[in-house]
């Protein structure tokens, strides 16, 4: 899984993560993989939106790997 470089018209780290989250927590993860890879473009280090993109993750190795980053983080 990479991070994405589509621009979706964010104007903050804060208001991607919320959309991300929330297209997550609907069930709409192609929306959430990228409103999250957008964050991680913009501030690779942000603990919260590596641990949501793991929800998006198209396979169990994709996943580990951003559980890995987001508790390399804490």
């Amino acid at each position: 899984m990479t991070v994405g470089t589509r621009s979706n018209g964010y104007q903050t780290v804060e208001q991607a993560l919320d959309v991300g989250v929330q297209a997550v927590e609907r069930g709409d993860l192609s929306d959430g993989e990228a409103a999250l890879s957008w964050v991680l473009k913009k501030d690779p280090a942000n603990q919260v939106a590596w641990f949501w993109l793991a929800c998006c993750a198209p396979d169990d190795d994709a996943k580990q790997e951003c559980y890995r980053r987001a508790s390399e983080l804490s």
